[in-house]
């Protein structure tokens, strides 16, 4: 494809074509090399392709379809929203893997679709007091691996996930189940504004498009696809938040989930997940670190860091830092085990604080940072 962004009129035109959807409208832009291709095709070469290729003849002969992308485009320039299409690079790369791909996304706000860490966290909207609380300490927590948190904007789980994603100056994506022209629910929209702030808003479904009931569950496969890990915080036994589990175990993503008590109604679809092994159980974010080896890489990622400052040091500054690197150790220990004077291990000590690498205890016992 010559020009990504000179094709995505025609691509969200072919979408309006009935029967066309993502996936589909991606075999017909590969067969044809662009969507453009497409609506420039004739009869003769739809007729290769049965029954879709009447659908297509019809559709790239309507005037409507093109008229409706062009508006797509015309909200976007004004509204400042980018349109993002497969097969762009900023496309999110995690949801190329997944066969139900969207073939355009519509992004509201400034956000890395591609960042290194990134997990769902879905819930009831008849959320409890037990999973709120929950839901706050673990973005608190996910702060550390400098994780972005996605979320649909819906009640209870999902606006308690963005608000405290925001309160922690977190990176948060919203993914909505209609066009960006709205905020559904109402009451979210300044929890919306924030959003766009430090994160994005979302969505397939182009402006005009209403919050259907059946855009919820396609809504989730986006909300499964683009992450690393899906935390179920609270669920019924059925349920979007169900469905998105579902879906991510479907796409090979491991899926989290609070216990609760057996008797608690919004506690028994996690208990269910974590029964019958769809899902780990999950008491804080060390758990996500540990299941994803977050905790590896960042340790590996500190080691990098850590070897890079010493190769700036002197060799007796070296020396000092070897034999304190494994335990603290007092100054008299460090003399006798380097051999050096203790003027010259007192002065290289200093330095070595004045560098951020080691630390004092009382009793001159001296440790790595």
């Amino acid at each position: 494809m010559e020009n990504v962004k000179d094709d995505i009129l025609y691509q969200i035109a072919l979408l309006e074509i009935e029967k066309i959807g993502p996936s589909v409208g991606r075999k017909l832009i590969d067969h044809f090399g662009s969507a453009k291709a497409v609506f420039q095709a004739n009869k003769k070469d739809f007729e290769a392709l049965g029954a879709i290729g009447s659908n297509l003849n019809t559709g790239v002969s309507d005037a409507s379809n093109l008229n409706f992308a062009e508006a797509q485009l015309k909200f976007a320039e004004q509204q400042g929203t980018e349109i993002i299409s497969y097969y762009e690079n900023s496309f999110p790369n995690r949801l190329k893997h997944i066969n139900d791909a969207p073939l355009v996304l519509y992004q509201k706000g400034n956000c890395n679709l591609n960042h290194s860490r990134m997990v769902a966290i879905v819930g009831t909207r008849q959320a409890t007091k037990y999973g709120k609380d929950f839901c706050e300490s673990l973005i608190a927590e996910l702060k550390s691996y400098d994780a972005y948190v996605v979320s649909g904007l819906a009640f209870g789980i999902d606006v308690c996930a963005h608000k405290s994603a925001c309160e922690q100056d977190l990176n948060n994506i919203a993914v909505m189940a209609h066009g960006l022209d709205r905020v559904y629910p109402s009451d979210h929209k300044s929890v919306a504004n924030r959003i766009v702030s430090r994160g994005a808003l979302l969505t397939e479904y182009p402006i005009q498009t209403n919050p259907d009931r059946e855009n919820f569950p396609k809504r989730n496969r986006i909300v499964a696809g683009m992450v690393d890990a899906i935390v179920v915080v609270e669920s019924a036994l059925k349920g979007g938040s169900m469905i998105t589990a579902k879906l991510g175990n479907d796409y090979n993503r491991d899926v989290f989930a609070l216990p609760g008590k057996i008797s608690d109604e919004q506690s028994k679809g996690c208990n269910h997940l974590i029964k019958t092994n769809q899902a780990h159980l999950i008491e804080s974010t060390k758990d996500i670190g540990y299941i994803l080896g977050w905790e590896q890489k960042a340790s590996s990622e500190n080691k990098v860091i850590q070897k890079e400052l010493f190769l700036d040091l002197n060799e007796d500054e070296q020396q000092i830092i070897s034999i304190i690197e494994m335990e603290a150790r007092s100054i008299d220990e460090i003399v006798v085990i380097s051999q050096l004077p203790i003027s010259k291990v007192s002065s290289q000590l200093l330095m070595l604080e004045f560098k951020g690498l080691v630390k004092q205890l009382p009793g001159k016992i001296y440790q790595m940072v």
